[in-house]
């Protein structure tokens, strides 16, 4: 999925929210859809009144910015080319209408060089002299800002929360030795039955929570990658989630009176319920346990859950 300020999108969905938006801006304009079959003319959609084009780009996952700008020059250039290739089945499309602007629709512009190439572009596919193009044919690249009130009618039509950014959609990458994440392990693990277990039995009981500790840390990044190879958009809301409540974890913690395996228990079912209650139906509330159990096991090997 492809991290917008406007939430993940991948080509089919980003298309999809263009259209409903579309539909929704230019009603009065004469906004007619150009469905992909039986043939991509690089046209998506155009106004009848004002003879406006539309072609919808979005990546299906983050790319460098330099690799993200290759990739949506190319996107200009090979659709503007399908104009003049099938110029004979747009002008039955288009009927009277001629285009007089053209416009790559994409979630954010990678580089500046991507409205040189569209300047560039606009005076090549002039002088091809197209009966279905204006005098005055220009070639633009809006990002999604151009339709913020647009994208979140469209996203609070059905249901979905607004994102207004802030939290990343990515955990964070663990930098240190794994020692040290078995030490922390250890230590908190000792921390959460000491004065709970008697001394007969503490080494025992530290040694079997630790182990099953320290396999769910190790669990957790081949559980979220099952999670994102199955459901990115999921993955993504799981994420951002996760990290919002990262900010109550510390502030719980520091704040804490009680003993060690209550606070863990309050964060780990705290964020359970947050999960089962923000992604339902995607998460139900045995995989929003099994995901708070690997989370808090994370946090405790690298210290977001602290008991000092």
């Amino acid at each position: 999925m492809f991290q917008t300020s406007y939430g993940p999108f991948d080509g089919n969905s980003w298309e999809q929210l263009c259209q409903l938006v579309f539909k929704r801006k230019f009603t009065v304009d004469g906004y007619t859809h150009i469905p992909a079959t039986p043939g991509d003319y690089g046209l998506e959609g155009f106004t009848k009144t004002t003879g406006c084009g539309f072609q919808c780009y979005c990546p299906d996952k983050l790319y460098p910015a330099k690799e993200l700008y290759e990739k949506q020059r190319d996107k200009i250039t090979t659709d503007l080319k399908k104009l003049q290739t099938n110029e004979a089945d747009l002008k039955k499309i288009l009927g009277s209408t001629k285009l007089r602007r053209w416009y790559l629709v994409t979630p954010t512009i990678a580089h500046n060089d991507l409205v040189k190439h569209a300047q560039a572009k606009e005076a090549e596919v002039r002088g091809w002299n197209l009966s279905i193009l204006d005098t005055d044919f220009q070639v633009l690249v809006h990002d999604a800002d151009h339709y913020a009130a647009e994208i979140q009618e469209m996203q609070l039509a059905v249901g979905k929360a607004l994102d207004f950014g802030g939290l990343p959609t990515t955990l964070p990458v663990l930098g240190s030795s794994a020692d040290t994440y078995q030490q922390n392990v250890m230590r908190k693990t000792r921390a959460r039955l000491e004065n709970r277990v008697p001394m007969g039995k503490l080494e025992e009981r530290v040694a079997r929570l630790y182990q099953a500790t320290l396999r769910e840390f190790l669990d957790h990044d081949a559980h979220f990658r099952r999670i994102n190879d199955t459901a990115p958009t999921v993955h993504s809301r799981l994420v951002r989630l996760i990290n919002g409540y990262e900010a109550h974890v510390v502030e719980t913690c520091s704040t804490w009176e009680g003993t060690p395996q209550e606070l863990t228990e309050k964060i780990r079912d705290g964020l359970a319920e947050r999960i089962a209650r923000e992604l339902a139906p995607s998460i139900d509330e045995t995989g929003a346990s099994q995901i708070a159990r690997l989370m808090v096991s994370r946090w405790i090997a690298v210290c977001e859950v602290d008991y000092g």
